[in-house]
């Protein structure tokens, strides 16, 4: 169940969009809304590029404000709840991290609902990361419902345990959900004698209907395994645990990034 919602945005005005996504979600969910508006200190050092260091953070604080006072504004039935956070970039984002933790998940949109596109990505992979809550990346447009069919990376770890629950509560009842294993070898460890079999036992037990998909790799990027079988079984949530630092960056440099993270043509969820 997700009753209290955080959707982040930059001090850009390109997220009107994103915005309607958001209270519409947060409308079909009966969840409060909160929006974040990231608005990151100039550096001294990018004011003074620019000209005047008081030229440049006097326009820094004028579009905090107008974003703050456009998103204000009453817009459907949902309750939200604005807030601005603004600090040197390190600290903000980590200011971002402890905020999300008391919410059920954190909501970003497509790469161009942005202003900053590096901002952006840094404050996904944070809190994807280190604030235990899951991260949710909407495409434009995305109808708001109880996702039907799910495709979920599932290896047999913690990060993929935790993202399949978090993804629980946004599934229909008797949703179809593919557990795609790939290059899933029988391990008393881990997967057990049959890979994904355990896991399908348990969805059933949940009332869900489940396949299991064992799938090779043959090379590719597990990321790219992954978004090509959602696509081609047109599941409309992509579940994938996100792993460390290491791992993360290894998919994000795998083809993940443009097809997944940046356009979000498939609702993505992510969690640690």
């Amino acid at each position: 169940m997700l009753k209290d919602l955080l959707a982040v945005v930059d001090t850009a005005d390109k997220d009107d969009q994103f915005i309607k996504d958001v209270i519409a979600f947060a409308e079909f969910h009966c969840a409060h809304l909160s929006i974040a508006i990231l608005s990151p200190i100039p550096t001294p050092d990018y004011a003074l590029a620019f000209g005047s260091p008081y030229i440049i953070l006097d326009e820094f604080v004028r579009l905090s404000e107008e974003k703050e006072a456009r998103l204000a504004k009453p817009a459907g039935k949902a309750a939200v709840e604005v807030r601005t956070l603004s600090d040197e970039m390190a600290a903000m984002i980590e200011t971002l991290v402890v905020q999300a933790r008391y919410f059920d998940a954190v909501l970003f949109g497509p790469a161009d609902a942005y202003g900053s596109e590096g901002l952006r990505r840094q404050a996904l992979e944070a809190v994807a990361l280190t604030s235990g809550r899951p991260a949710l990346v909407l495409p434009a447009g995305v109808t708001p419902r109880a996702f039907d069919h799910i495709t979920v990376g599932w290896n047999a770890t913690r990060e993929s345990s935790r993202a399949l629950n978090d993804a629980l509560p946004l599934i229909a009842p008797a949703a179809r959900v593919d557990i795609v294993a790939v290059d899933a070898e029988p391990s008393g460890k881990t997967h057990g004698s049959e890979p994904g079999a355990d896991i399908a036992r348990h969805l059933v037990r949940l009332g869900h209907e489940v396949e299991v998909f064992g799938i090779s790799s043959d090379g590719a990027p597990v990321s790219e395994v992954l978004v090509s079988h959602a696509r081609r079984r047109s599941a409309d949530l992509l579940v994938i645990g996100a792993y460390g630092h290491s791992r993360w960056r290894e998919m994000i440099l795998g083809g993940i990034t443009r097809d997944l993270i940046d356009e979000a043509s498939v609702p993505l969820l992510l969690a640690h």
